[in-house]
């Protein structure tokens, strides 16, 4: 969804801006967007290595557990002891890398500073007490590992609620975003068929293909309230997966409005382009007999 997501929020920008200035704010914006692409993709990136870490621990962990089952020696014992506390601190590790993207993914256009402000304080809340577990790891007893291993997957289990409904915000936000500034587009493109209609150039195809614009706007805007109707009630474990993958659905619907109305908005502005360029336009003002 990014790369369509991105090409659209560019293309509504040059839109709006292609009819009031020389669309600078568009090229200044892509790079922004790249930039925060790219700092998402780093964080990404270092969460999928801290989980295969994660993943080569357990097996370590599941092996030596069964190595005991087979032959309970002193041995065995304590080869289990430490790849236990290997797998809790990757646990733990692969938990704030998680976290840690997220963070980054709240810089999408969309978000409130408010709303961004908001959701970090809870995320670094989270993070630090994660990483307050780790040095507990090195010095606990057997018990004691057993004991905090239980209290990291409860606190998790717990945690999965806040990062659902903080991918969902995001993902509101973006659509928000964009519904924001097709409005916009909207309103000028309208003026600027007004212009030409003066100026007695032939805009009913033009005309024609803004009301459908505008109609996938609205379907588009009608699923995001869904959605957001969806996420913001995540409260608890036993709504989070049902209520997050209806909201999801929602998201992706009106995406696919949006991509919609995107096409719509291309035919829209080389229709305009060649209209205001007489010279390698088709159509001509409409003529009058004196």
């Amino acid at each position: 969804m990014n790369k369509n997501y991105y090409k659209i929020i560019v293309l509504i920008l040059t839109a709006t801006f292609l009819l009031e200035t020389a669309g600078v704010f568009a090229i200044d914006f892509k790079e922004q967007a790249k930039q925060i692409r790219t700092k998402y993709q780093e964080a990404k990136q270092n969460y999928l290595k801290e989980v295969d870490f994660y993943k080569n621990a357990r097996q370590e962990f599941l092996k030596a557990r069964e190595n005991f089952k087979n032959l309970k020696n002193a041995e065995n014992k304590e080869a289990l002891v430490e790849k236990l506390r290997t797998f809790l601190k990757h646990s733990i590790e692969v938990m704030i890398k998680r976290l840690e993207a997220l963070k980054n993914k709240t810089n999408a256009r969309g978000i409130s500073e408010e709303e961004r402000a908001a959701i970090i304080v809870e995320l670094d809340k989270d993070i630090n007490w994660l990483k307050g577990q780790l040095p507990k790891i090195d010095t606990a007893t057997p018990a004691e590992l057993k004991d905090i291993a239980k209290t990291i997957r409860e606190h998790w289990q717990n945690n999965r609620v806040k990062v659902k409904r903080v991918i969902g915000m995001v993902m509101v936000g973006k659509i928000e975003f964009l519904l924001n500034k097709a409005a916009s587009s909207s309103q000028v493109i309208s003026e600027k068929i007004s212009e030409l209609k003066k100026n007695n150039y032939d805009t009913a195809q033009l005309e024609a293909w803004l009301s459908d614009f505008n109609s996938k706007i609205a379907l588009a805007k009608d699923k995001y309230e869904q959605a957001k109707a969806k996420f913001f009630v995540i409260s608890d474990t036993s709504n989070v997966n049902q209520l997050f993958k209806e909201g999801h659905q929602f998201i992706k619907e009106a995406h696919k409005y949006l991509k919609e109305a995107h096409q719509i908005l291309i035919k829209i502005i080389t229709e305009i382009k060649k209209i205001t360029k007489p010279e390698k336009a088709t159509t001509t003002p409409a003529t009058t007999t004196p």
